[in-house]
């Protein structure tokens, strides 16, 4: 007779078929609203848009100044992390950067690099640098804004150098930023959190505590106890697929997506694993193109969050 002719079954995409073990109960879930117009399969990784991308001003009570302000920007991801960002380079040209929070970008020598809330640019020297080769940049939190230092590391063969850098900032808080005149020109910002976040004036551009914005004099001078109450609106709150290029928020991992959904025409309720779960690496989807990095800094934002792969 021969022997019988079989097809091999190929187990496809199923609602939570990633999933190794779980927390008791429902511990390990959660619901929120997936958007971003298109289809998500089972195990996509996703992140929640969370950044704070609108702000407005107004005046509280009867000011005496009629001055006005210019536009606010609130800093919204990627903003500086407090901590260590390790720079490493892959070859004698290029390197990748790895912020505290595990987020990664890369960069070349001689051009400027801006991500992951910090710029730089890398130089090279007379000594090639080779692989492995690195950086270590460190973030203070300091008020108003953070500062960021740099120090090559021990034993590196390459002799290049770090020149100027720069911050982005603190991501700005949601809630409300108090801004209260001393006199005609000078005022004092305080964050929602009840911090002091930096002094201005009026005419020269002010960048502190997550925001940024110039205020104009008008013909009738502001006077001391003159204020205005800055209002930061909050982001959506809506799940996308993660990836480290967002830069809305949801370039950090907030878990996985449990099943198959399509938001091509409508936002959409969605359960996802959060915490408290080991998972089947294999079956977990990640940004079209991923690359090693991409995908490790995937897994390491799962296991920040208590998701272990395997």
């Amino acid at each position: 007779m021969g022997n019988p002719k079989v097809t091999p079954l190929v187990e496809q995409l199923h609602a939570f078929g990633f999933l190794v073990s779980q927390g008791r109960g429902r511990q390990s879930f959660e619901q929120g609203v997936l958007t971003g117009g298109k289809k998500y399969l089972a195990g996509t990784l996703l992140g929640i848009i969370t950044a704070a991308l609108t702000a407005s001003a107004a005046a509280l009570g009867a000011n005496t100044g009629n001055g006005t302000f210019g536009t606010i920007t609130p800093q919204a991801a990627p903003a500086t992390i407090p901590g260590a960002y390790a720079l490493v380079m892959t070859d004698a040209t290029h390197f990748t950067v790895t912020a505290p929070d595990g987020a990664t970008a890369t960069g070349t020598t001689g051009v400027a690099f801006s991500a992951l809330g910090i710029g730089f640019t890398l130089t090279a020297g007379g000594t090639a640098f080779v692989a492995n080769d690195g950086f270590t940049f460190t973030v203070t939190a300091t008020p108003g804004n953070p500062t960021l230092t740099s120090a090559a590391n021990a034993g590196n063969t390459g002799n290049g150098t770090v020149g100027s850098t720069s911050v982005a900032g603190y991501a700005a808080q949601v809630g409300v930023y108090m801004v209260e005149f001393d006199d005609a020109t000078h005022y004092v910002v305080t964050a929602p959190n009840g911090q002091e976040v930096g002094h201005g004036t009026t005419g020269v551009a002010f960048k502190a505590g997550g925001l940024s914005f110039t205020i104009t004099a008008g013909g009738t001078a502001f006077v001391a106890g003159d204020s205005f109450a800055v209002t930061v609106a909050a982001g959506s709150g809506k799940l996308t697929a993660w990836d480290p290029a967002n830069v809305d928020g949801s370039q950090v991992v907030a878990g996985i997506l449990g099943m198959t959904k399509d938001v091509t025409n409508a936002d959409t309720n969605a359960a996802y694993v959060a915490r408290l779960a080991e998972v089947n690496q294999a079956e977990l989807i990640f940004p079209t193109g991923a690359n090693a990095a991409v995908i490790a800094a995937g897994v390491a934002g799962l296991r920040a969050i208590g998701i272990i792969p395997r």
